[in-house]
């Protein structure tokens, strides 16, 4: 979403405010009516000014006689109110307002003046969130112009009707309440500008470009007939991302570019939106230097942490030019701020159209009070209580009858239908209104909110009939690398898909339910045994890890299933909904892809978990945390090549934690990324003391290379310590590849061109695909001590995985380097197995000061 609809339709509105006030023979009524004018016509222009003007003028009012002086000061309010809603202050607005409001109310009901506060009072609701209230204002707005033949007026509220249901994503219904404006009235040219720019945005939000394209050329024609550089600016750049999202490069840039010959002196507001679509034009023609150029004076001035939601696509392009560009800290910053209002519009589209239909029931509740009402006053008065069939013979008086008793049988049969028709309406939307509050808008699952209702009622089922119920707790698996890769659609898709897949394996065993993001549940009424739970979790797993197509691409992901039965687990909602989330966790911690029960274990280790997380916030700052250094060595020299540095934690009470237990907990908890920072620039600072032909080897999470501020950190590590790049090698596992392997691929490349080497962790003991040695550049590959030990008591397996590991590497030219030899045996197997490199406990064990000596005898070492 780029602009929203309703500047326009504040233009055009403004465009009623240019008629001047008629003159009063008196002094202060003159004085009054000329500062109302001034306000008028400075509205649209300078907004600031019009406040000013209108304070003044409802300073004036007061010198009216006293009926004058109500509807005056009511009138220099409803300016004021108007003037701080432009300037971005509604809630400063709203108490204004509300009180000329009530004046009009009691003084000029159902006026113009009555109309236009209703109006006014609509958008400040819809601006404060408050859409509910703003639909039914809107709709006696529209009333009160309609009796009084405003049609200017009731044309300018349905555009507002249509945009409300702009900002809840009903396209179709907001183009129904355009259409209708413009039925309505066609004279007014501002107001016939709005109309073409406004449909035009919505056939673009729809994909519908190229009519969108001729709507913008008509609001173009029509702006330059009313000389209005301030109106073409704003359309052409609207125009300028149809065109970029249809791929016309071309043509979009030079919408853009005749754009900014009108976006100087007051129409500069839309300067930053034409530069930022020529960067996007840029970008997309491989140019990153012009789009860097561009993109940086778009958001000159702008608090990334403030923008608003016009900025929301230009953040989106400003991360990838940044990210391109080497400048990862503001790719970082661009892309929080688009998370941040992509995030805001889901929920403005969600809580516009739940408020929407939550007006149009409340709406229908009405008319049934008044429908039985009427058909009570009848009943009452006519003094009829009969039945159906009684109403129906006396309705043949209305045939043969004639006269009195014939029109009013007529009146009750009338009054009885017609509350049946608006008790049926209602009924409607109630059912209506129920389903959109239990149920997720964009799959059509039960919610998160539904769900907690019916586990409650399986509990309450199952637990009376002596039944075993379950629930399953689905998380789905490298969803975020589709979401990242393909976009936002393409992972709607795909949760769509993912729903009906569940609806499909689970039929009438259960519930299926989005909770929302990619977690999804089932609920399983009859549990039956444990192995039918796992069967049906095993059916999901298979069925959600099978290649799909979304969008033209072939993807990829996977689920981990984690299972709670009540009565054997818990017997209320949150302990089960808990327990199920414990099994969860446990399936993703032992490798994902699978079905786990809980166990009261996991409770336990959940509790010892929290506490060390806790523990670990401050053990950086308070120096627990150490960096050991363990030696790598030529394999046929024995000499001492570098060393790779070990993170150690030494707890207070506990003593030393494995690095294996407390790594994946600040990876989880989002501190690996300032452990990381910590450790490569502390070990970099170090390496820069030792001889030059040393290298260093530190490892990195799978969350820095997913991260956005990994480069930096190495750049930054590197010049502090004053450490030459091509000393430093990073090592990195396989899995990098698993989740975002298209962005670790890049993140790696850009970290190569650095001069830094790379080195392939653990090989072997994943899934250890060869292509992943093809997307990355690696310098070293490292063999696992699983398979040294192996290989020197003989497994054959293990001696060939080497060995062709071993030939892979030389191929590619590659060194391989052995961990973990622990004795001769191992060395000498190894040595013939034809590795270069090797570390383990038989050269040296890991320290906290190195040694740097060279060459390092392994007999002293295991001595």
């Amino acid at each position: 979403m780029r602009l929203g609809n309703r500047i326009l339709l504040m233009i055009a509105g403004a465009a009623a405010f240019a008629a001047p006030a008629m003159s009063n023979s008196t002094s202060a009524r003159s004085q009054f009516d000329a500062a109302i004018a001034e306000t008028k016509s400075a509205m649209m222009s300078d907004p600031a000014k019009a406040l000013s003007k209108a304070r003044s003028a409802e300073h004036l009012a007061k010198s009216l006689p006293q009926r004058d002086a109500e509807i005056g000061s009511a009138t220099a309010a409803w300016l004021h109110g108007e003037a701080l809603t432009r300037l971005g202050q509604p809630a400063k607005a709203e108490p204004v307002v509300a009180a000329a409001l009530q004046t009009a109310r009691k003084f000029q009901p159902n006026s113009k003046l009555h109309g236009d506060l209703l109006k006014a009072s609509a958008s400040i609701a819809s601006k404060t969130g408050k859409v509910q209230a703003a639909l039914p204002t809107l709709h006696q707005a529209f009333a009160i112009y309609q009796k009084l033949g405003e049609a200017r007026a009731q044309s300018l509220v349905l555009q507002n009707i249509g945009s409300l249901y702009y900002d809840a994503r009903d396209y179709k219904r907001t183009i129904q309440y355009y259409d209708q404006a413009a039925a309505i009235y066609k004279d007014d040219p501002a107001v016939n500008v709005a109309l073409h720019n406004n449909r035009a945005n919505v056939l673009k939000e729809m994909g519908r470009t190229d009519e969108a394209e001729l709507e913008f050329g008509k609001a173009i024609k029509l702006a330059r007939k009313m000389g209005s550089p301030f109106l073409e600016a704003n359309i052409l750049s609207n125009l300028a991302a149809a065109r970029l999202q249809a791929n016309k490069l071309q043509a979009a840039e030079a919408a853009a570019v005749e754009g900014l010959r009108y976006a100087v002196g007051e129409n500069v507001e839309w300067r930053p939106f034409l530069l930022g679509t020529g960067a996007q034009v840029a970008f997309a023609r491989g140019d990153t230097k012009k789009a860097e150029q561009l993109i940086s004076e778009s958001f000159s001035g702008v608090d990334l942490k403030d923008s608003t939601m016009a900025f929301r696509d230009f953040h989106e392009s400003a991360a990838k030019i940044y990210e391109a560009t080497g400048k990862t800290d503001l790719a970082l910053a661009h892309l929080q701020a688009f998370k941040r209002l992509d995030d805001s519009g889901r929920d403005l589209a969600a809580s516009t159209n739940g408020a929407l239909m939550s007006a149009q029931f409340d709406a229908a509740n009405q008319q049934l009070k008044i429908s039985k009402l009427e058909a009570q006053q009848v009943q009452r008065e006519l003094a009829l209580e009969q039945s159906q069939n009684r109403l129906k013979s006396y309705a043949f008086l209305i045939v043969v009858g004639g006269g009195a008793a014939a029109a009013i049988i007529l009146a009750m049969l009338f009054a009885v239908e017609t509350s049946r028709r608006r008790r049926r309406e209602m009924s409607e939307a109630n059912v209506q209104l129920t389903y959109t509050v239990n149920h997720d808008m964009l799959t059509g699952l039960p919610n998160r909110s539904y769900f907690r209702n019916l586990v409650s009622e399986t509990l309450e089922k199952s637990l009376g009939n002596g039944e075993r119920c379950a629930i399953l707790l689905v998380d789905l698996d490298r969803f975020k690398w589709v979401n990242d890769t393909l976009g936002h659609n393409a992972g709607d898709e795909l949760l769509c898909a993912v729903a009906r897949s569940l609806e499909e394996i689970v039929g009438t065993q259960g519930h299926p339910v989005r909770l929302g993001g990619d977690e999804f549940a089932v609920i399983v009424p009859k549990a039956g045994s444990d192995q039918n739970l796992h069967e049906l979790g095993n059916r999901i797993i298979a069925k959600l890890s099978a290649p799909q197509i979304i969008e033209g691409s072939t993807v990829n992901i996977g689920a981990t299933i984690g299972i709670a039965v009540s009565p054997d687990d818990a017997s209320d909602v949150k302990s089960l909904t808990r327990n199920a989330d414990l099994a969860l966790y446990a399936g993703k911690g032992s490798g994902r892809g699978c079905t786990v029960r809980y166990e009261d274990f996991m409770q336990a280790e959940v509790e010892e978990r929290r506490s060390l997380e806790n523990d670990l916030r401050h053990a950086l700052p308070r120096g627990e945390i150490e960096i050991a250094y363990q030696g790598i060595f030529d394999a046929a020299s024995e000499r001492l090549i570098g060393h790779e540095a070990l993170l150690r934690w030494n707890h207070p009470t506990r003593g030393a934690i494995s690095p294996a237990q407390f790594i994946p907990i600040a990876e989880e908890a989002g501190m690996i990324n300032q452990i990381g920072d910590w450790v490569l620039r502390t070990a970099c600072i170090e390496a820069a003391k030792w001889p030059e032909n040393l290298t260093l080897s530190v490892n990195l999470s799978v969350i820095q290379v997913e991260g956005n501020g990994l480069v930096t950190g190495i750049v930054g590590a590197l010049a502090a310590s004053g450490l030459p790049a091509h000393r430093l090698e990073l090592e990195v596992t396989e899995s990098v590849f698993l989740s975002h392997g298209g962005k670790a691929e890049e993140t790696l490349e850009k970290v190569r061109s650095l001069g830094v080497k790379l080195a392939l962790d653990d090989f072997g003991t994943g899934f250890s695909s060869l292509g992943y040695l093809r997307r990355a550049t690696f310098s070293t590959i490292k063999i696992d001590r699983s398979f040294v030990k192996s290989a020197s008591h003989g497994s054959q397996d293990s001696i060939a995985i080497i060995r062709a590991i071993v030939s892979l590497a030389e191929e590619l030219g590659m060194k391989t380097t052995a961990e973990g030899i622990e004795d001769q045996d191992e060395l000498a197997k190894i040595r013939d197995l034809g590795c270069n490199q090797v570390q383990g406990y038989y050269f040296s064990r890991p320290t906290l000061t190195p040694s740097v000596d060279t060459p390092l005898l392994a007999q002293s070492a295991a001595a």
